[in-house]
């Protein structure tokens, strides 16, 4: 059995990400960020158009993802592309992102919403909707040996 650290930090093996309900393994990165534009207004008849308000814009929900590839596992299958053709993806892929408690850390105390649960505690469950692949990738690293498909997906919404 593994020895678990002892700490409240989140670490890498208490995530879950399910791509349509289907836990994906392997992953090397997933990474997801809200971005959103501003819009400075700015005084006419000002020396150098001062900036007289920011309006805050609309947020954008992306998020990059890095898979290991195996010979039978393909990180755009998930997103019912078959081929490397972007085009091919039809309908939008939901991502959930799930990240637990180990079960079996010690003198650890639960912040937030739980739900218990065989596996552990369940901290937190964020969930993309309605996902779109925006850009595909292949990386081949020769000093670790690997290939790595990177995938860039812009979301509709976050629900958490």
């Amino acid at each position: 059995m593994a020895r678990l650290p002892q700490t409240r930090a989140e670490v890498f093996y208490s995530y879950e990400i399910q791509i349509d309900s289907i836990v994906v393994g392997t992953l090397k990165t997933f990474n997801p960020r809200i971005t959103r534009t501003q819009e400075p207004i700015r005084e006419v008849a000002t020396n150098g158009g001062e900036i007289f308000e920011i309006v805050p814009g609309v947020s954008t929900y992306t998020i990059d993802l890095g898979k290991v590839r195996l010979y039978d596992d393909v990180l755009l299958n998930y997103f019912g592309i078959i081929s490397q053709d972007l085009q091919k993806q039809v309908r939008p892929i939901d991502i959930v992102e799930t990240t637990w408690k180990p079960a079996d850390v010690p003198n650890n105390t639960v912040t937030g919403p739980a739900q218990s649960d065989k596996r552990g505690t369940r901290l937190k469950a964020v969930t993309y909707q309605d996902c779109w692949v925006t850009d595909w990738s292949k990386s081949v690293t020769t000093d670790t040996i690997t290939i790595v498909e990177n995938i860039t997906v812009q979301a509709t919404r976050i629900v958490y």
